[in-house]
């Protein structure tokens, strides 16, 4: 089964190697350029791992790690600020 990795980071750099490091792995890499629409994917969907970068624009990193933390169904998912 495939894992999905939510990463939300305003960098089209970032966001490319983030996608060349898990291209031979069973892992599904969804790519969101703000923390709002990182917000609205953990809202409709459950990743496995978040990676959000503090600084992206919109909602915050650290909110964006406040609403996962805060959020019952997504929780105890693993998320990494990226500084």
């Amino acid at each position: 089964m495939s894992k999905t990795l939510l990463l939300a980071d305003d960098s089209v750099t970032i966001q490319r190697v983030v996608e060349l490091t898990f291209v031979h792995e069973d892992v599904r890499v969804v790519s969101v350029n703000d923390g709002r629409r990182a917000v609205q994917f953990l809202d409709s969907e459950k990743p496995d791992i978040v990676l959000v970068d503090v600084e992206v624009p919109e909602v915050d990193g650290y909110a964006v790690a406040t609403h996962v933390k805060k959020a019952p169904r997504v929780g105890h998912v693993p998320l990494l600020l990226l500084a």
